[in-house]
């Protein structure tokens, strides 16, 4: 902590509010349908935000309760706007199982940085050096309940996975936005994205489609990436 401002600590010694550090908040809870127009194609579904998320920093998309015809539905998303004016998200997919069509109905939890002052009479607000805004106390605190951060790599034909090998709750809502696919993922690859349901049962895997087979794969056995879980009660986090 610097010579002014607030610090406050959890049970277990983090910070959670300071002067110095950002803090996740909740934003917005939703729901939408992944569809599509043919049974071997991929699926696609949209929302439009309430209101913009006004931060420079990309807001944090979570997909939780999922429910639909297919067994597996792997995702990737797009985010809509840009710094600033973040306005909504659309989700593609691709799924296994069956030959019907794709219809996936998807809660979403959307989060993003303190972005605005407190307007009520009663309260505290808090600013950086800078004098931009980092906590009020109107805002709903993100609690993460687990991370993936241990993966393993599963070689197929066509196919290769990452697994977490991460157990997920019924109520778990993963961070789809942490796995950014990149211009990388492009090069010789035509799907690479999230698994969030397999049998039926919520997981968390990263899927990449590779149209040619081979021994060629993105980030090789050795790919670390941290993919944070939350659980968002509707009692409190609530539009």
């Amino acid at each position: 902590m610097a010579d002014y401002g607030l610090s406050v600590t959890n049970n277990g010694g983090s910070v959670i509010i300071s002067n110095t550090y950002k803090t996740m908040v909740f934003s917005e809870r939703g729901s939408f349908r992944i569809t599509s127009s043919f049974t071997d194609k991929g699926g696609q579904g949209s929302y439009v935000f309430a209101k913009p998320i006004r931060t420079q920093e990309p807001p944090q998309i979570f997909f939780g309760n999922l429910n639909g015809v297919h067994p597996k539905v792997s995702v990737y998303l797009t985010l809509l706007g840009g710094p600033g004016n973040w306005t909504g998200f659309v989700a593609n997919s691709a799924i296994g199982g069956g030959n019907q069509l794709q219809n996936t109905y998807v809660e979403f939890v959307a989060c993003k940085y303190s972005d605005s002052p407190n307007q009520n009479r009663f309260g505290m607000n808090q600013w950086d050096a800078s004098g931009n805004i980092i906590f009020n106390s109107d805002d709903r605190i993100i609690r993460y309940t687990k991370f993936a951060k241990n993966w393993s790599f599963v070689t197929g034909q066509t196919v290769f996975t990452y697994r977490s090998n991460l157990a997920l709750d019924a109520d778990d809502f993963v961070c789809i936005s942490a796995f950014d696919r990149g211009v990388t993922w492009f090069i010789g690859f035509n799907f690479a994205g999230m698994t969030i349901l397999d049998n039926g049962v919520p997981v968390l895997d990263i899927t990449v489609n590779v149209p040619g087979g081979g021994n060629s794969y993105p980030y090789g056995a050795n790919t670390s990436f941290c993919v944070p879980v939350c659980k968002f009660p509707a009692a409190r986090y609530h539009n």
